[in-house]
């Protein structure tokens, strides 16, 4: 049934298409596939980043510059203070622990914040496609930073020491980041398999094999995976290095720092990605949810999804969108896609018919008569 309402996801074309190059027109100067073919991955993985990093450094501005300065800043502030050297007193917590915070130091933290909440601002205003998704983001990060903090509760010297009991809690909370994790992957992938059968399709089955390829997810994939990682050595070594206080292996504490400051760019560049793929038009969500959009959409905001004869009330290929445009099938009897009346088929270039003749008693008319006139809920 997903597959059925696949086309009812919006995705425009208008900023992917305009391309100063594409992946087919990257070249790698050495392959390592031809030391052996096991790292044929690896040769594809430095093909599809090449391109990425290559396209990044044309498109990116000072609004993506200023919005990755801002999130670096936001954790600097919240991570190099005096009174984490200082080592604190272990036994005020809570309010009272606030309290305590150095003068200097609580403004730190203040300004911290607001430099948090601004960075996602700007990171909603500059990759709008994954608007929905920045809840997510926020909750995989959270979860697996408290994972850590968890971990370190019982075992300071994490994972020395530890035992499974003690963990479970923090394996738990690994986990959820895990979940919401997979589920914004898949969003993005199905999203772009919508995209290309929508934007692409052709009726040569070699040239919708082909847009598969230069619209690949592969390195976007390992990225998602590598940012994760990321986040879990980050989120370790901040409470390895604060969860024994007599600890003066400040190398650990330089990891955190290097590993957070990677998380802000590798996090921007995951975002920006799909979006320059699918253009701004597009609605990033998984097949189930798309299918649940149809189903919302044909039980009362759609005034019509399927057409009858004006005349003998005979069923006709025809709907609705939710936008109100008429949707028809394409004359050509060697394409199967299906679009607007009047727009020009992307597959094959034919125009979508205006008019339509009844199977069943021969009337010919336009294709909006064949819209029934009911009221919708």
């Amino acid at each position: 049934m997903a597959e059925e309402f696949a086309g009812e996801i919006e995705i425009s074309a208008e900023t992917h298409g305009d391309m100063p190059f594409r992946l087919v027109d990257i070249v790698l100067d050495k392959e390592f596939a031809d030391l052996h073919p096991m790292f044929k991955s690896v040769d594809k993985l430095r093909h599809e980043w090449k391109f990425q990093f290559k396209l990044l450094r044309r498109e990116w501005g000072q609004p993506h510059i200023l919005t990755m300065l801002t999130g670096i800043a936001a954790f600097l502030l919240g991570s190099v203070s005096t009174d984490l050297y200082a080592g604190g007193d272990p036994k005020v917590t809570g309010l009272d622990g606030l309290a305590g915070i150095g003068g200097f130091a609580f403004f730190q933290l203040i300004v911290s914040g607001i430099l948090w909440v601004w960075f996602f601002v700007q990171i909603s205003v500059n990759f709008p496609i994954m608007r929905g998704h920045i809840i997510n983001i926020i909750i995989i990060w959270g979860s697996i930073f408290l994972s850590q903090v968890v971990l370190h509760v019982s075992s300071p010297r994490f994972p020395i020491g530890a035992s499974l009991g003690d963990a479970l809690g923090g394996v738990m909370l690994t986990a959820v980041g895990c979940f919401f994790t997979y589920f914004f992957s898949k969003a993005v992938i199905e999203t772009r398999d919508y995209h290309v059968q929508e934007n692409h399709v052709h009726t040569d089955v070699r040239i919708m094999e082909e847009a598969m390829a230069e619209h690949s997810l592969f390195s976007w994939t390992t990225m998602v995976v590598l940012w994760v990682v990321l986040m879990i050595v980050n989120a370790w070594a901040g409470a390895h290095f604060i969860a024994d206080r007599t600890v003066e292996d400040y190398g650990i504490y330089f990891i955190h720092l290097i590993t957070g400051v990677a998380l802000i760019y590798t996090l921007m560049h995951m975002l920006w990605f799909p979006q320059r793929m699918l253009g701004e038009g597009a609605k990033v969500q998984t097949k189930a949810a798309a299918a649940a959009d149809a189903d919302l959409l044909i039980e009362g905001v759609i005034l019509a999804t399927e057409g009858e004869c004006p005349s003998c009330n005979a069923n006709a290929p025809i709907s609705q969108n939710e936008k109100g445009e008429t949707l028809v099938d394409c004359a050509n009897p060697d394409c199967n896609s299906r679009g607007v009346a009047g727009e020009k088929c992307m597959g094959c270039e034919e125009t979508y018919p205006t008019r339509y003749t009844c199977s069943e008693c021969g009337l010919n008319s336009p294709v909006v008569d064949y819209i029934p006139d009911k009221e919708a809920w």
